[in-house]
């Protein structure tokens, strides 16, 4: 479905209309719905899924100072899933995360330690490496490489005036977007309508995230032993 389409079948199923279900509302909800469906796959899937609709990849770079361990990332993100450094010679180094045991001694009595970083922790926003890089060391233009999921795209009033964007999720599970936007406004005016929605809701987005979690048969599904609630 198209933007516009998605808005259209969202109205339908509560038989509103742009005037009883606004243009801002909907679309907020509709915001809001993707991003819930983003957050449950990639809380259990093991595929790094991204959003259709971003320009550019999870990915981004930091020029590292000379002796300095302290970096802030500007990127929107919701987990950092690998770290980088370039050495001298041009090849990107894995910085691991620290352990829990290493965690709290990074800052206190690592920080200071320099050469090539071998180790890192994310507190906010901000990177603290366990060895402040150093240029006998590190390539410290652009020296540092971080990838990461992020949250969905946020669909934009001129988004939905163009009216051709596609929600950058698989196509199977637009008519899910379009029931979960719906249920606010079923909750409020058209009552008997709601426990369908939410089974439908519930069995497709369970759908949805298995999908996701099977789309790389080759990667090892993520083990976890702690249920995952899809409500």
């Amino acid at each position: 479905m198209t933007i516009t389409e998605l808005l259209q079948e969202a109205r339908d199923l509560c038989d509103a209309d742009a005037t009883s279900y606004p243009a801002t509302t909907i679309l907020r909800r509709t915001n809001s719905a993707i991003e819930t469906l983003v957050g449950k796959i990639q809380e259990i899937s093991a595929f790094p899924f991204d959003d259709e609709n971003f320009g550019n990849i999870a990915e981004g770079t930091i020029t590292l100072e000379e002796g300095i361990s302290k970096y802030t990332i500007t990127d929107r993100f919701r987990h950092i899933l690998e770290i980088k450094v370039k050495d001298i010679n041009g090849y990107w180094n894995i910085v691991e995360p620290v352990s829990q045991e290493e965690d709290g001694s990074i800052v206190e009595t690592e920080e200071a330690r320099t050469g090539l970083p071998d180790k890192y922790r994310i507190v906010g926003r901000t990177i603290y490496l366990r060895v402040a890089p150093v240029a006998a060391s590190v390539t410290l233009t652009a020296g540092l490489l971080f990838k990461y999921t992020r949250t969905s795209y946020q669909i934009t009033s001129t988004d939905v005036t163009a009216g051709t964007l596609v929600p950058g999720i698989d196509t199977a599970y637009h008519i899910t977007i379009a029931k979960m936007t719906a249920l606010p406004y079923c909750k409020l005016y058209k009552k008997d309508r709601v426990a369908q929605l939410e089974k439908d809701i519930l069995i497709e987005t369970k759908d949805c995230v298995n999908f996701y979690t099977n789309r790389l048969k080759n990667k090892p599904t993520i083990i976890t032993s702690n249920p995952i609630s899809f409500r």
